[in-house]
């Protein structure tokens, strides 16, 4: 049963490997994922930052035709003051003319404004567009190693499993079916434990002296009462 034992153990050991090797796997595709999302991510904050600017190039440019209405509003009035007949009219003339000024005023308080604004919105389009390109490249360089680790992993789980199978293959049928229904049942992926200190190592419940003594024996496999995997004494060595 020590030879037995031996070979779950080996065969077990490259089980665990795979286990490793296939989360690390199972990681990329989400780590690719994520690094795609944050170029897409960055490129959209660039657009919106050129379109901001364009909204507010077009809101000065509407700003400035409004500004010009005004204008031409106040010399056609005064032009007007010459041509009234009564003061009332005078006085209504007069009345526009001021009204096209305060419009006028605050129009070109306006533009200031958005003239600011362009300022900054320009300074943001040019800072995010001079890092775009190195920022791009360095998360393009990490998706293109992550592949390459994908690929890596995917031939070293490919070979592992070969030998995995042969391994497999020079246990009794039985033994081997046992082991792989232990294995697919267990969220460790451990089928076969040492008893420690009267203790199954995979489950922590104490074993039976009877299991013990069986083990001791080392007549036939014996299995946890508990979580049914099977169990050896800690002296019989990993291989």
């Amino acid at each position: 049963m020590k030879d037995t034992i031996k070979m779950l153990l080996s065969l077990q050991e490259r089980d665990l490997e795979l286990d490793q090797l296939k989360g690390e796997l199972g990681a990329i595709p989400g780590r690719i994922a994520a690094l795609k999302g944050n170029i897409q991510s960055a490129k959209t904050a660039l657009e919106d930052a050129k379109k901001e600017m364009t909204q507010l190039q077009l809101a000065k440019k509407q700003k400035e035709l409004d500004l010009d209405s005004q204008e031409n509003a106040v010399r056609k009035h005064s032009t007007e003051l010459n041509a009234v007949k009564t003061n009332e009219a005078y006085k209504a003339l007069l009345g526009e003319i001021e009204k096209a000024k305060q419009e006028k005023s605050a129009l070109e308080d306006q533009i200031l404004q958005l003239m600011e604004q362009m300022d900054q919105a320009t300074r943001t389009w040019k800072e995010k567009e001079a890092g775009s390109k190195d920022h791009e490249a360095g998360l393009l360089k990490q998706i293109s190693n992550n592949e390459a680790k994908q690929k890596e992993l995917e031939q070293a789980i490919a070979a592992k499993l070969a030998d995995r199978d042969q391994s497999l293959g020079s246990l009794p049928k039985n033994l081997a079916d046992q082991y792989n229904r232990l294995r697919s049942g267990k969220r460790t992926g451990a089928a076969v434990v040492p008893i420690r200190a009267e203790q199954c190592s995979g489950c922590h419940m104490k074993i039976s002296q009877n299991v013990i003594n069986e083990v001791r024996r080392g007549q036939k496999l014996m299995t946890c009462e508990n979580c049914s995997r099977i169990v050896y004494l800690e002296e019989v060595p990993a291989a």
